[in-house]
């Protein structure tokens, strides 16, 4: 099991780096539709595989466990990434040095945007202060980008609405935030019915 793993671990490794086709101009080309195509079976495949083992086998220790999420969440980023990446350069603009164009950079945006609020979703969901935390991190994460790269391309009074509707997002976000506290906080101070 050690070797296999050790093998499965290298050639991951080895698609992560040497062989993905953002770092490498050479690299084997991404064949396929935009969403079903060689990045599936060499990055969503297998964190499916690892993440649904760590799921469903129960007896594995806790830090094998988060471990196996944590490579799989790594995963299912990078093929996401390169997923939007392919959907607006193509099989054949790949590469980093290509640029990114605008409607990718707002692509990535979106897609942030929408896992943070999800991950927030389910912490209200769930009452999972981890979660609330995940799900800030993430629209922390986009917020940051917009701010930092995503506004560089905006100009004039696009660039001003852009800014105020994002400090409106920022406030909304802040009370959100506060009310799913407050909302923990009392949910844990209630007693228990017996």
């Amino acid at each position: 099991a050690l070797f296999f793993a050790a093998h499965g671990l290298f050639y991951l490794l080895l698609a992560l780096a040497d062989q993905n086709p953002l770092f490498d101009p050479n690299a084997d080309p991404v064949l396929g539709a935009p969403v079903l195509n060689t990045l599936a079976v060499a990055y969503l495949l297998p964190a499916l595989a690892i993440g649904g083992s760590a799921w469903r086998i129960r007896e594995m220790p806790k830090p094998i466990m988060q471990a196996s999420f944590a490579v799989a969440g790594v995963l299912a980023a990078v093929w996401l990434g390169l997923t939007i990446r392919h959907v607006w350069q193509g099989a054949a603009g790949m590469y980093e040095g290509n640029g990114v164009t605008q409607p990718e950079l707002y692509t990535y945006t979106i897609v942030l945007l929408l896992i943070g609020a999800a991950l927030f979703y389910q912490s209200l969901a769930r009452r999972s202060d981890l979660m609330r935390k995940a799900g800030l991190a993430v629209i922390g994460l986009a917020v940051a980008k917009v701010f930092l790269i995503d506004i560089a391309g905006l100009g004039g009074l696009i660039r001003v609405f852009s800014l105020l509707a994002l400090g409106l997002a920022l406030a909304g976000l802040a009370w959100l935030n506060r009310w799913a506290k407050l909302r923990h906080s009392l949910q844990r101070a209630e007693p228990l019915d017996h």
